[in-house]
């Protein structure tokens, strides 16, 4: 959803300026209304979103981790919401943040509930985040499902924080290499072709060798940012949901030995750490799985699952429901089995999800050791090379002399 700014006006006839997200204008302005508010004046799409947040090029982004750290606990010691979000909103350390729990209270006290006040702002919060607290505000368990919630955004921080921190370290070795490498083709060697064209060695192959590899560099210098803006762009049309490049993608990185068991992982753990959530705060089970569903972001997977709600109307259990997935392995359908026997399916989906964030750290962290190495060495190799055809071309002038 973009974001849409209005002049608007409430009951008693103060105007200000809102910031609101929708499919269209035409929905935005559905949704100021439904606030209570008169739209004034329409002021432009996504205009002021990066002042409202900050201003510049350097806004800072709404922390959910932290304010959901920091409401949970004030909605367990029984306060209620809108008192909370007043506590919490006085403790934010940006003018953005402090103005989004604004809005938040004001809108508890034009009479609508927090998980639709969290759903018009979809941008700011995860996907699961609004429909978890409808299901709190449903079952009267807002405080023990936002508790699981709070877990549920800290184990993916963390999850998250854990590939960063582990990326890094590669992700240096490849920039300084490329950087040393144009060095070395774009300064070094074409000083030294300098060199080398007063004398016989210029016609030798190691001599030629090098200087087409200088002049490759020299002409088509282009081809790397042209590489990255492309990157950026594949990026940006991976992140739509609903394109066509997205589902090829999505089919495609399944059939990948070790990518497409990380992503396996990573989804079904992160639809079974949802599901055990719900199940918990006493959320019917369809509506458990219509909720759920809605966290698994790899389309192929998400398909593959969609008719799950149909198989539980006919009476079938969630596990056999989940097994007419070809993509659902084996190990998830016994544990939920079991806990169907047991009737301790909540807890048995926790232990598929700290089962499969496991596996994800592990494949993850057995990834990055194999390719920390792998990029040292292609480094290597290549530095080596063109060092190795400067000697040769050296030698070769020499011998002239």
């Amino acid at each position: 959803m973009a974001l849409y700014r209005f002049k608007v006006s409430d009951s008693a006839g103060k105007t200000s300026e809102l910031l609101i997200e929708g499919d269209s204008q035409t929905d935005a302005t559905r949704r100021v209304q439904r606030r209570g508010l008169l739209p004034l004046q329409y002021l432009g799409e996504g205009g002021s979103a990066a002042a409202a947040r900050g201003g510049g090029l350097f806004w800072r982004r709404f922390d959910v981790v932290d304010f959901t750290d920091r409401l949970v606990p004030l909605l367990e010691a029984e306060i209620p919401i809108e008192r909370a979000l007043g506590i919490v909103g006085e403790g934010q350390d940006d003018a953005f943040s402090t103005q989004l729990v604004a809005d938040l209270r004001r809108g508890l006290h034009e009479g609508r509930r927090f998980s639709d006040l969290i759903r018009d702002r979809g941008r700011l919060f995860p996907r699961v985040y609004a429909s978890v607290v409808q299901a709190g505000e449903e079952a009267g368990a807002l405080p023990q499902v936002m508790g699981e919630l709070r877990r549920f955004l800290n184990d993916s921080r963390e999850q998250r924080a854990f590939v960063l921190t582990s990326s890094i370290y590669p992700l240096f070795i490849v920039f300084a290499g490329t950087v040393m490498l144009g060095i070395v083709l774009g300064v070094i060697v074409p000083r030294f072709a300098r060199v080398l064209a007063v004398t016989e060695a210029a016609t030798s192959t190691p001599t030629r060798i090098l200087l087409g590899l200088s002049d490759m560099a020299h002409s088509y210098w282009w081809v790397v940012p042209l590489l990255l803006v492309g990157a950026v762009l594949l990026l940006l049309q991976l992140r739509r949901e609903n394109s066509r490049l997205r589902q090829a993608f999505d089919t495609w990185i399944l059939r990948v030995p070790v990518a497409g068991r990380l992503v396996i992982c990573g989804n079904l753990a992160r639809l079974a750490r949802t599901m055990s959530i719900l199940m918990r705060s006493g959320v019917h089970l369809l509506d458990t799985v219509a909720i759920a569903s809605r966290v698994v972001q790899n389309h192929t997977l998400a398909q593959s699952i969609s008719g799950v709600s149909a198989e539980l109307r006919q009476g079938q259990k969630l596990s056999d429901a989940l097994g007419q997935s070809r993509l659902v392995p084996p190990l998830m359908l016994r544990m939920m089995s079991v806990g169907e026997e047991t009737g301790a399916v909540d807890r048995m989906l926790e232990r598929v999800a700290e089962r499969y964030e496991a596996d994800m750290k592990r494949l993850i962290k057995r990834l990055l050791s194999v390719f920390e190495p792998v990029v040292i060495i292609l480094l290597g190799l290549f530095v080596g090379s063109i060092v190795m055809l400067m000697f040769l071309a050296i030698m070769d002038m020499q011998s002239v002399f």
